[in-house]
């Protein structure tokens, strides 16, 4: 019996540490690193390679290229077309000289915008004449554009039924959906606004994601799945461009030799939009990207490899031997065979050990064991969770591997990188796969490295904030930014100036997060996130309404909220804390504008008035909140925007005709051009005086049917049946 119950405790163990790092896919436990990028000599390698790399049958479907990039300053320039006004907005970006596409643009004079399927163009300067110039419904999903001089670029997906037909590999794949789900980048000539000219259009089977543009240089990125299947055909990814398609052959494909959980082509193609047919592409087969950051100079793709050191046999060797007698652990070591043949030796030696002791006995060894866990679990922390990075040139247009690297940890997103001075920083969160995730030395950590033009690691700051992760970061300059979080937002200055010795000048510890840190000045920055409230019973906070603050970082030692403004209960919301383009902010004119959705609560609804912090509001308005800001007078509420006369409210709210239509006039952007501010939704354009904020001209730019589901992402009526 008591053997009996080893056997189950010892099965328990290895079990629960094995799953203690479930991902997507599962770990990998091949230590095996990469040798730097390599090129298939055949498909017949290609396929050899995902059948035997691929470490699970999630690696079939492939969870795809997330692309992230790093934001620029935009170049758009003056021309005699467009006659813009000498003073607007262009869209919010974090990396000066590389622009970054969105569903709405201006050109100081027109706004260009995608709601749903359909490319409008609106007339918007001056604003008492604005009006819709343009409109057309376009192929599939029209995601994002870009606008340049007399140039529009628009990417989008769509679907292309055809035959599978061309050359003998193209022929082999499984299935026609490869060669029929593409994504699209069709150029423009705009220089008549009202009458836009479709001069180029490129295909790629996959998925796209997103796009940068540096100078006339437009740079998309593509993701398409493959997999290795029970013998079935490898797809291959191609291209087409003036009606001819080329398939991607394997021999052209750049590949990274270590094991994954699946496998996607990349495929990074540069345009020229004054040239589209000058067009230049490269495809990598790598692993599950999740973010990519884009400097003037290189991309920089990320992804993060977990690796499993808790296989059944680690867990007896690094837990359970070490808390046994000498000779005990002697004997089991003393084993041959394959793993689980060994491990099997093992248990049988430590089960005959084990039948000698007392219950009382065999509990203090359990505690031991897990004490030992705990220690294992620290020792291979930095090497559990690893982000690996692959650094891709893309100077003059030209698209070249340089190098890989790695560093401990996940990263947030495209602002938890950065380059600087030909070094690349990056801050990351170790910790969050734990087993056991209650012990206080086994807790989330944070860090921040510096990588040399090579990608080795010359700087590092480790261990900041145990038990709590990183919510928003911004580099400036030789200084980093980062706001962690569990119960209170910590707002950290590190100090970059010596890159082999960054360290903490300072830190702010104040309720609620940010999720968002845009600088106002050299000196102050502009968090945007969620007040909180901390948790009366547990380690834990409950977020509430949006919170915007001001930080004085002119003291590093000493950083300090100087200013804040709350908007709402639990439930309100906004675009801007999930993409940080719906985030408009002007120094030189004072002004801060962000969609919100506003819930509130009507305590008379609790007993005393008193509403518990984890209580939601309901939903009340939507529009855009516009803030004044100064280090004067701090944050001050100016006015508010709206393109809905009523935000439907109704039981029903979530399934009902309404509440998708009040979708419609959500406003999702806002800019300005000269003195008058603009909002957009996906049914009106309107332009508001930026002093007053009086209305001086609304403009219609969709007028479909409510009855007509088309345009809903969803249909309520089959839901509600």
């Amino acid at each position: 019996m008591m053997k009996q119950y080893i056997g189950l405790m010892l099965l328990a163990i290895a079990l629960v540490a094995a799953g203690c790092i479930q991902q997507p896919g599962g770990g990998i436990p091949d230590d095996k690193e990469s040798t730097g990028v390599k090129t298939f000599s055949s498909y017949a390698e290609l396929s050899e390679f995902l059948a035997t790399n691929a470490q699970s049958d999630y690696g079939r479907y492939g969870i795809g290229v997330m692309a992230d990039f790093g934001l620029a300053k935009s170049t758009a320039a003056e021309t005699e077309t467009t006659t813009p006004s000498a003073d607007y907005s262009k869209t919010n970006i974090q990396v000066e000289g590389v622009d970054e596409a969105d569903v709405v643009k201006s050109d100081g004079k027109y706004i260009y915008t995608i709601t749903g399927n359909q490319l409008v163009i609106v007339e918007a300067y001056p604003a008492e004449s604005a009006k819709l110039a343009y409109k057309t419904e376009l192929k599939g999903t029209p995601s994002e554009l870009f606008v340049k001089d007399d140039r529009l670029v628009v990417f989008g997906s769509a679907y292309e039924p055809r035959p599978v037909e061309g050359t003998e590999i193209l022929s082999q794949l499984p299935s026609p959906y490869y060669a029929s789900y593409y994504s699209y980048i069709q150029v423009y000539d705009v220089s008549s606004r009202e009458k836009p000219r479709l001069i180029d259009e490129v295909k790629l089977t996959g998925n796209y994601f997103s796009s940068r543009m540096i100078g006339d240089k437009v740079y998309a990125v593509v993701n398409m799945p493959t997999y290795h299947y029970y013998g079935e055909a490898v797809p291959l990814p191609a291209i087409r461009q003036d009606g001819k398609e080329r398939l991607i052959q394997p021999t052209e494909i750049q590949y990274f030799p270590y094991p994954d959980v699946s496998y996607s082509y990349v495929t990074i193609v540069a345009l020229d939009i004054k040239d589209p047919k000058a067009l230049t592409s490269k495809t990598y087969l790598a692993g599950d990207t999740q973010t990519m950051y884009v400097s003037q100079d290189n991309i920089y793709l990320a992804f993060t490899r977990y690796k499993d050191y808790f296989r059944p046999l680690n867990v007896i060797e690094n837990a359970i031997m070490p808390v046994l007698p000498p000779e005990v652990s002697s004997e089991a070591k003393d084993t041959t065979g394959s793993e689980d043949e060994k491990q099997q030796k093992m248990a049988e030696v430590i089960n005959r050990y084990l039948d000698k002791l007392t219950p009382e006995q065999i509990k203090e060894l359990d505690r031991k064991a897990k004490e030992k866990m705990i220690e294992y679990e620290k020792e291979i922390a930095r090497e559990r969770e690893k982000t690996i990075i692959h650094k891709i040139s893309i100077k003059d247009g030209r698209i070249e591997y340089e190098g890989e690297g790695s560093v401990p940890g996940t990263v947030l997103n495209q602002f938890s990188m950065d380059e600087h001075n030909r070094k690349l920083r990056i801050a990351t969160t170790t910790g969050r796969q734990f087993r056991f995730r209650g012990e206080d030395d086994i807790k989330e950590r944070n860090n921040v490295y510096v990588l040399d033009e090579d990608l080795e690691i010359v700087g590092r700051l480790e261990n900041l904030a145990p038990g709590e992760k990183i919510y928003s970061a911004r580099f400036m300059g030789e200084r980093a930014y980062l706001v962690t979080f569990k119960k209170t937002d910590p707002l950290f200055v590190i100090d970059l100036k010596e890159p082999e010795n960054p360290k903490v000048l300072g830190q702010l510890k104040i309720p609620g997060y940010s999720d968002y840190l845009h600088p106002y000045d050299e000196n102050h920055i502009i968090g945007i996130g969620k007040e909180a409230a901390e948790a009366e019973n547990g380690d834990f906070a409950w977020y509430q309404g949006v919170k915007i603050a001001l930080f004085d970082v002119s003291d590093p030692a000493n950083p300090k909220e100087i200013s804040k403004f709350n908007i709402g209960d639990r439930g309100t919301d906004s675009y801007a804390l999930q993409d940080h383009h719906a985030f408009l902010f002007s120094r030189e004119k004072g002004i801060l504008v962000m969609p919100i959705s506003l819930a509130e609560i009507d305590s008379a609804k609790y007993e005393g008035g008193k509403v518990p912090p984890y209580a939601y509001g309901e939903q009340k308005w939507q529009g855009a909140y516009v803030m004044k800001v100064t280090l004067q007078d701090g944050i001050q509420l100016r006015g508010r925007i709206s393109h809905l006369d009523e935000l439907y409210d109704g039981n029903d709210y979530y399934y009902s005709w309404p509440y998708y239509y009040s979708l419609l006039y959500s406003i999702k952007r806002s800019l300005y051009i000269g003195d008058t501010l603009y909002t957009v939704s996906d049914r009106m354009v309107k332009a508001n005086n930026l002093e007053d904020l009086k209305e001086v001209k609304a403009v219609e730019i969709s007028h479909r049917d409510p009855d007509d589901w088309d345009w809903m992402p969803i249909d309520p009526i089959k839901i509600m049946k």
